[in-house]
């Protein structure tokens, strides 16, 4: 069940109907706080009058249109604007990043609670600039924060990609079911959780160069032949 908010309690805000503002919506909701909600693409009042009562507003849209948006509407600077890209700098709204990745299916409180948000040092304190949620919070500088996203991206987006090329060639090359990898997934991603520094296993680890050499071959003519060649590149340095 959701909290009951205080009476005083004002909306929060949101811009945006894409993923992200589709599971902050949801979460606002399973928290009992109020919102009031704004897409271009719903016919009716415009952002000033629809988010009149709102003390807050996210702005939960694509990162190139935050800034020009702001400019649209100036009247929206008189209040407490927030963005959560990861990279965006602006004086316009200020910044939280929720380190977590958003699917298609909602997820339930729990799973919520725990998104820690990434603000910038200096700024606004977490419990003002969003206002009853429960969530962990941390600051890093302004200036680290493209590298930080750069780092989510690289562990989400890339790791996403690599799996996804074994599903496709387990099922199109040797006609095996993706489902096949799925306990080797869940056992890294357990070893990953449970002892990090350990997780890592395989020719690399071993320097097994013969192994890695007889990979590269394998992989001639495939666009991943320079992937796992970065990576071990990448896993020599940091060794």
């Amino acid at each position: 069940m959701g909290q009951v908010p205080a009476l005083d309690t004002a909306p929060i805000g949101i811009v945006g109907d894409g993923r992200v503002a589709g599971h902050i919506l949801h979460y606002l909701d399973l928290l009992g706080l109020p919102v009031r909600a704004w897409s271009r693409r719903v016919p009716g009042a415009g952002p000033l009058e629809a988010l009149a009562s709102c003390r807050t507003v996210l702005l939960l849209i694509r990162d190139a249109g935050i800034v020009a948006f702001i400019d649209a509407w100036p009247a929206l600077r008189e209040k407490r604007l927030v963005h959560f890209s990861g990279t965006l700098a602006t004086e316009a709204a200020e910044a939280a990043h929720p380190l977590m990745t958003f699917g298609r299916d909602l997820y339930d409180l729990t799973t919520y609670r725990n998104i820690p948000f990434i603000l910038e040092s200096g700024g606004t304190p977490f419990h003002q600039l969003l206002p009853g949620l429960p969530n962990p919070s941390f600051t890093i500088p302004a200036a680290e924060r493209p590298y930080y996203h750069a780092l989510c991206v690289m562990a989400a987006n890339f790791s996403a990609i690599l799996w996804l090329k074994l599903f496709d060639e387990l099922q199109n090359r040797f006609g095996i079911p993706a489902s096949a990898a799925h306990p080797y997934l869940t056992q890294m991603t357990a070893n990953l959780l449970t002892d990090a520094s350990a997780a890592l296993t395989g020719p690399l680890v071993r320097g097994d160069a013969g192994t890695v050499e007889a990979n590269l071959n394998a992989l001639e003519g495939d666009p991943f032949q320079g992937v796992y060649s970065a990576f071990a590149r990448a896993y020599e340095r940091r060794a």
